[in-house]
């Protein structure tokens, strides 16, 4: 019964520490796909444009490493969540 809240923990727990741990330059892809502006909705970008002024998040290219910072630091936060969930799962299986 517990066992998809233990599968559900172990998986959050490895993608905060490939976050933390910056596992193969995962940081930096999602830095550069996830949080780019230029990525952003195409209609939202020419609606800035028609009204004469740009997109708010269009500075990114000066914020790149705090936000890869912080994408680590929420990183280990997510592990630490990911690990709590795995031993309130375990103490609830082990019979006492």
């Amino acid at each position: 019964m517990l066992l998809p809240f233990v599968l559900l923990g172990v998986g959050v727990t490895l993608v905060g520490l490939a976050l933390a741990m910056d596992y193969r330059g995962v940081v930096q892809r999602i830095v550069d796909t996830f949080l780019n502006p230029a990525h952003a909705d195409p209609v939202l970008l020419r609606t800035f444009k028609r009204l004469g002024f740009e997109h708010p998040g269009l500075d990114f290219f000066r914020s790149i490493p705090l936000l890869r910072w912080f994408l680590r630091i929420w990183g280990g936060f997510v592990s630490v969540i990911g690990l709590c969930c795995v031993a309130v799962s375990v103490v609830h299986v082990v019979p006492t």
